[in-house]
């Protein structure tokens, strides 16, 4: 075979880590981190970074986990760790992925309304009923293609903005400095960008997504390069660009981000007057590409506890029976109370709250040598994943702490 035919085939195996990556540039993190840079300048910078290191860590994590027990986190949980912990993960994870459906589809109809004209919460329904057809029938490819593209076209208008705005390579660098901004919107920002990319739902849905594209213990070189590619590269460079061109176009100018369309002022010294339409298209995009696989990691948490059939199930009674009512539960996200585009940032905060148990649950398995073997975790990998923990659960507690204002 030839060194050509080789890297093709490579190729044509990744994947799992791509829908994973595909789900952590959504709306919210695009929200997040516009906002973050639009209110605090470069000051942040850090957590951005530290959010793709501790993403990809996160994500190797599972896809091991994943790969060496051959079935699902909830599944594996039950059967290392007993029935109680699986019964708390299970309810972690779907409340977890439930809100954070609700409020993507409470974003994706509110862009619709901008989009269209037509603001109505009803539109919830109809993208419900469309998302269940496409989880049921197991088609419409080409419209998430569609969605892709959109999202593609939005991250190609942040590289564009670069060339037309001027960095403070000096900012940048103080931004690289952990710091601790004051305030109580400085802890939900910082928790929201992390939990953008170290979120309880990504992290259990790449346990199936490896199960479901049938790799095995000789995958996990391939699984390594796929998440770099995809968390560590494509979701990397989708965080850092949006982050720098809001702070530094919409920070120096004293841009309050609260809307979408004051997100899209960002897009201005490239697009112009064209910045709205190019901005919500692509918001639109990734509204409604994260949002079908968010309710699918809801229902693979419920079918796995249930231990109903979870892989090429589009038939079965039970599996239909689950994604309809999941969508149907989703399809009152409109009806939440506030602005879609600030709900983003604080939907991310709480998800970060849910995680530190599957870390954890995860950690500790992988270091078991009875179920890890021979792949048990490396020194380093031990490293960055307790370093994910603790910067989760410090974030998060900084976060829960702010609300009940024990500090500022």
């Amino acid at each position: 075979m030839s060194r050509h035919s080789k890297l093709f085939q490579t190729f044509s195996r990744m994947g799992p880590a791509w829908i994973i990556a595909a789900d952590a540039c959504g709306p919210a993190t695009l929200a997040s981190l516009s906002i973050a840079g639009a209110t605090y300048g470069y000051q942040l910078f850090w957590v951005v970074l530290l959010s793709v290191l501790f993403g990809a860590t996160a994500q190797h994590l599972a896809v091991k986990i994943g790969v060496i027990e051959g079935r699902g986190i909830i599944t594996t949980t039950e059967q290392r760790l007993g029935p109680v912990w699986s019964w708390v993960l299970t309810l972690d994870a779907v409340l977890t992925t439930w809100l954070a459906a609700l409020v993507l589809m409470n974003a994706l109809v509110g862009v619709t309304g901008l989009v269209t004209g037509i603001r109505t919460p009803y539109w919830g329904f109809f993208f419900a009923a469309l998302i269940a057809l496409i989880l049921i029938q197991g088609g419409y490819r080409w419209f998430e293609l569609l969605c892709k593209g959109l999202i593609v076209l939005i991250l190609g208008a942040f590289v564009g903005t670069l060339a037309f705005v001027e960095l403070s390579w000096e900012g940048i660098a103080a931004g690289l400095v952990p710091n601790l901004p004051g305030g109580l919107d400085s802890a939900l920002m910082m928790a929201a960008i992390m939990g953008g990319a170290v979120h309880i739902t990504i992290i259990g849905m790449h346990t199936y997504n490896c199960n479901a594209k049938k790799w095995t213990r000789s995958d996990l070189k391939l699984a390594k390069l796929d998440n770099a590619l995809s968390m560590g590269g494509a979701f990397g460079l989708y965080s850092i660009l949006i982050f720098l061109v809001a702070a530094a176009v919409l920070f120096p100018n004293q841009v309050k981000v609260v809307t979408a369309t004051d997100a899209a002022l960002s897009l201005k010294p490239l697009l112009g007057s064209g910045a709205m339409a190019i901005f919500l298209l692509g918001l639109w995009g990734a509204a409604f590409s994260t949002l079908s696989p968010t309710v699918l990691a809801g229902v693979y948490f419920i079918l796995d506890k249930l231990k109903w059939p979870l892989y090429d199930n589009n038939r079965d009674r039970r599996f239909i029976a689950v994604v309809i009512g999941s969508c149907l539960l989703v399809a009152f996200g409109p009806f939440l109370k506030g602005g879609f585009f600030l709900l983003l940032p604080l939907m991310l905060a709480l998800g970060l709250c849910g995680t530190p148990l599957i870390l954890a649950i995860i950690l500790y398995l992988l270091n078991k040598e009875e179920i890890a073997g021979a792949d048990r975790n490396s020194a380093l990998l031990n490293l960055l994943g307790g370093l994910t923990l603790l910067v989760t659960v410090l974030l998060a507690l900084r976060f829960v702490g702010s609300r009940l204002k024990l500090f500022t």
